[in-house]
């Protein structure tokens, strides 16, 4: 069995996106990410104690759209909780024990050639709706997609939808979480690499998890599939999905430990 799950926002979670009720006190909780002395994602203590458990019983597959490089300031995953496999940069790449997949690489590098518009075009294009008051930066992704930090109340939403819509029949996909507005070829997707990995390492069952659009691909192909109630996907609500997505019953960082307890129970009714 393959437990294949979206990081940010779904196992591990910012300050800003932990979602904790006030009435409620913390839970005991610890850092699993700093970048220098700042400290940037949190678990709860038992999500981290559950994750190890399901490493040990199955494969734990890390599956992000962070880049290689973002994806290696977990220390979690460096140090503790060290996978056999990670899907990084939304399955563009591929890391062998840390090592990125060369084969993957050429494969990616050929569907791109293939079945998509070039990101210079995409971005020419989102150029003519962005504008200084609500696009702060623009950022390209291991030379696979890109994504846009913005404010978010003053989005054009018309115009963007437009656009969405446009770059949809050329080959992109658009997703927008929280400050982020990320525009990424659909050759480059979660479930195409899980897959590799699961013929690759001879899995049968996949359970996966993850909170927003560019997890789609992946939750709608898992045999059991696992989303927070916060989020993208949650926004969107269940008529935008093509079969049935198991929801968390606690949000933020508490929904890290639903979904860890519901992939030991389905392992438990596998075994």
């Amino acid at each position: 069995m393959i437990f294949a799950s979206d990081l940010d926002q779904t196992l591990i979670y910012s300050i800003r996106s932990m979602r904790l009720s006030e009435d409620r006190s913390a839970p005991a909780m610890r850092v699993v990410e700093k970048r220098g002395e700042r400290e940037i994602s949190y678990m709860t203590l038992a999500a981290i104690e559950l994750l190890k458990e399901v490493a040990h019983k199955m494969m734990f597959l890390p599956v992000t759209t962070r880049t290689v490089e973002q994806f290696q300031y977990i220390t979690l995953f460096q140090e503790e909780i060290v996978p056999p496999f990670a899907v990084t940069s939304n399955g563009g790449n591929i890391l062998v024990k840390g090592k990125v997949d060369e084969e993957w690489q050429r494969q990616i590098k050929m569907k791109l050639e293939n079945e998509a518009l070039s990101g210079e075009k995409i971005l020419e294009h989102f150029s003519e709706i962005a504008n200084d008051e609500w696009v702060h930066s623009q950022h390209t992704a291991d030379e696979l997609f890109h994504y846009c930090l913005i404010e978010r109340d003053l989005v054009p939403l018309d115009e963007l939808m437009q656009f969405k819509e446009v770059i949809d029949q050329q080959g992109w996909k658009m997703s927008l979480q929280g400050r982020k507005l990320y525009f990424v070829p659909k050759a480059v997707n979660k479930w195409d690499a899980v897959a590799y990995i699961k013929e690759k390492s001879n899995r049968q069952f996949v359970a996966a998890a993850g909170d927003s659009l560019l997890d789609l691909p992946m939750l709608e192909v898992a045999d059991y599939a696992i989303s927070p109630i916060h989020g993208e996907l949650s926004e969107m609500g269940n008529s935008a999905v093509k079969r049935t997505i198991h929801r968390t019953g606690q949000k933020g960082i508490l929904a890290a430990e639903d979904i860890l307890n519901q992939v030991m129970h389905i392992y438990k009714e596998l075994s």
